[in-house]
Formats: C-alpha cells, sequence, structure tokens
C-alpha cells in the first residue's frame, strides 16, 4: 500500500485517509506488566491482509502524527490484528495508548514489508521497542530457531510482559553508563553465533546499540545479506521508522 505525505487537515485530508488507510476499531486492551499495552484492533479493513511476520503497521494518531508498530499477530479471516504499545515517556505513541479505550478507531496504513529475514534460525537483538517484533518471529517460528537478546532500561518492566508474550528465555542486560552493557550481550552474541553459524541477526531498537554491534558482526565475519536492521530510536529523535 503506498503511503502519501501527511495530509493537511480538514475535507482533503479525511478523503486521503479513507484512501490510503484501513479503518480499525479498539477490540481489546491489556495491561501487560507496568510499561506496556497489547492493543487488538479489529474491522473488516483488516481482512484479507497480506501480513508476513516482521511487517510493520502506521497509526494515525491526532495531530497528523504517525507511529510505527510491528504486529505481534494478523488474522486475516476475522480482520485483528495485535501492536504492543511501550509506555515510555509523554510521546504522542503513548499518549495514544494510554488513552485508548474500547470501541475507539483509529486509521492505519499498511501492513508494508519491514524486517523479514530469509530463514532460520534468527538471532534477534533489540530492546522494549522490539518485544513487538520478537513476538511476531516466533510466532511464526519452529521451538527453538529464534533467539532474543534485549537491553533494557528496567528489568521489573519487561519481566511481566516477557513473560505474557513467552519470551521468558530471552537474554537481558540493563543499560549502564558508558553502554558497558553492550560488551556482555555482543559477547552473548558472539557465543550464539559459534553455536548457530548460519543463523540470521536482526539488529532493532537504538541506534547507536545497533552500530556498536554492527561493527562486531563485521569483525565476526558475517556479511551483509545474514544482518537486517532497523533503528526505531535514537537520543533526541522522535517518531524513526
Amino acid at each position: 500500500m503506498t503511503t502519501p505525505p501527511p495530509p493537511s487537515a480538514g475535507l482533503i485530508g479525511s478523503a486521503l485517509l479513507k484512501l490510503f488507510t484501513r479503518a480499525a476499531r479498539v477490540v481489546d486492551i491489556e495491561d501487560a506488566g507496568p510499561a506496556f499495552r497489547i492493543v487488538t484492533l479489529g474491522g473488516p479493513a483488516l481482512r484479507n491482509a497480506a501480513w508476513t511476520p516482521g511487517d510493520k503497521i502506521q497509526v494515525q494518531l491526532p495531530g497528523w502524527v504517525r507511529r510505527t508498530y510491528t504486529p505481534m499477530h494478523w488474522d486475516a479471516v476475522y480482520g485483528l490484528a495485535r501492536i504492543l504499545v511501550y509506555l515510555h515517556g509523554d510521546g504522542p505513541g503513548a499518549r495514544w495508548a494510554r488513552s485508548l479505550r474500547k470501541g475507539d478507531t483509529c486509521s492505519i496504513y499498511g501492513p508494508r514489508r519491514s524486517i523479514v529475514p530469509d530463514g532460520a534460525p534468527v538471532i534477534l537483538f533489540g530492546d522494549e521497542t522490539s518485544l513487538g517484533l520478537a513476538a511476531a518471529l516466533r510466532s511464526d517460528a519452529a521451538p527453538g530457531d529464534v533467539h532474543v537478546l534485549l537491553e533494557v532500561s528496567r528489568d521489573a518492566d519487561v519481566r511481566p510482559v516477557l513473560e505474557r508474550l513467552r519470551l521468558g528465555d530471552a537474554h537481558i542486560a540493563v543499560r549502564e553508563a558508558g553502554e558497558r552493557h553492550l560488551a556482555a550481550l555482543q559477547e552473548h552474541l558472539t557465543a550464539l553465533l559459534r553455536t548457530h553459524d548460519s543463523a540470521d541477526v536482526v539488529l532493532s531498537g537504538k541506534a547507536g546499540s545497533i552500530q556498536h554491534l554492527s561493527r562486531a558482526l563485521r569483525q565476526h565475519g558475517i556479511g551483509a545479506a545474514r544482518r537486517h536492521t532497523k533503528a526505531y530510536w535514537a537520543p533526541g529523535k522522535q517518531g524513526m521508522d
């Protein structure tokens, strides 16, 4: 689905939204610990959508702001899509998710291609913003085919959602000053690659951490064809894809 430039408000904007987006309604909301909400969207426009685990959607928020999410599941028969929202800070996405009620409506762009590894096994590095992607990749994989490594700000914030999404075996490192935690994650990643020498590696989440581990992967001889990167955020930047 082609995404147009952000339209201006008013009748023209409303017409363009109907043309380029899918109308959805909030059919369920579940709090998964103190920092996450699982939101299920539904509606006839979500039926028959061509979705592959790792694809993304964009939700149109008030003020012509969009936020990108990776659906954890998409039922194209019944028209249902489930996303995970990280309730961090006071940005547009967090405010939208905190205020949601069942029956609320929204417009979504997509699904569109984002991260699709070439095969199994897969090693996924990320953070709190990557959990939807991790759940999506796990949903379509055989047991033991997707290994998850995470850097997080607070262990207590992510444990409940990891258990809820059946990601309790994820390897977690709490962020430290000077990015010292990345050394331990790099060591664990290298150990996994020794065991799974044909694995694709997906690097997601914070842009700086992706750059750090990308350098390590190049030194380890992991070519570009086996590396997939998607930066969701960087300090001082908002609305990254």
